[in-house]
């Protein structure tokens, strides 16, 4: 070995991770040879676990477990973060939509109020039917798109899921820690 080389007997890795799921990650790293080193609670936040893992630098199949790591830790993290926004944009379009029938059911409240003729009263009353169909339209919409996108996130998720169990059991394999990566599917 060369004067410039530096020679590492362990690589180390950190992760921050939500408590409860804490164990599934331990049992995911270790199908990818690493080890708990330190487990500690996160001084600001009570439902965060830092874990610190090490494993041997120089192992057999390395380049293959880091990019199945990529892999499982790229899949974990579009699970995580997929399931809360899956009903965004029903929220956003519904509330649009009524906002739209609240000021124009607020526009024709003005307009019979201060209406002077049968044509101004009348047409006041339209605008606010309007706006209570604009609601029930939101309502209405609001509801279907969550279902769909539920059942896409839902699609996307079994099939994540499924490519998380495929990427712990290759990693186990290589390692050796079949035991560990398998004991709770994710």
């Amino acid at each position: 070995m060369g004067q410039n080389e530096l020679q590492f007997e362990d690589d180390k890795l950190s992760v921050a991770v939500k408590s409860e799921g804490a164990d599934e990650i331990v049992r995911a790293y270790n199908a990818f040879g690493w080890h708990t080193v330190k487990r500690y609670s996160d001084e600001e936040y009570s439902d965060i676990v830092h874990i610190d893992f090490s494993r041997l630098h120089r192992i057999e199949g390395k380049d293959r477990l880091q990019l199945l790591q990529v892999r499982f830790e790229v899949a974990v993290s579009f699970l995580s973060h997929a399931g809360p926004y899956s009903l965004v944009r029903a929220v956003i379009i519904g509330a649009l939509l009524a906002l739209v029938g609240v000021a124009l059911a607020v526009y024709g409240g003005f307009v019979v109020a201060l209406s002077t003729t049968t044509v101004f009263f009348a047409s006041g009353f339209a605008v606010i039917s309007a706006g209570v169909i604009f609601i029930v339209l939101a309502i209405v919409t609001a509801n279907k798109i969550s279902a769909t996108d539920k059942q896409r996130y839902g699609a996307v998720s079994a099939v994540l899921r499924e490519n998380i169990r495929a990427i712990l059991r290759e990693a186990a394999a290589i390692t050796g820690e079949e035991k560990c990566a398998l004991k709770k599917e994710l």
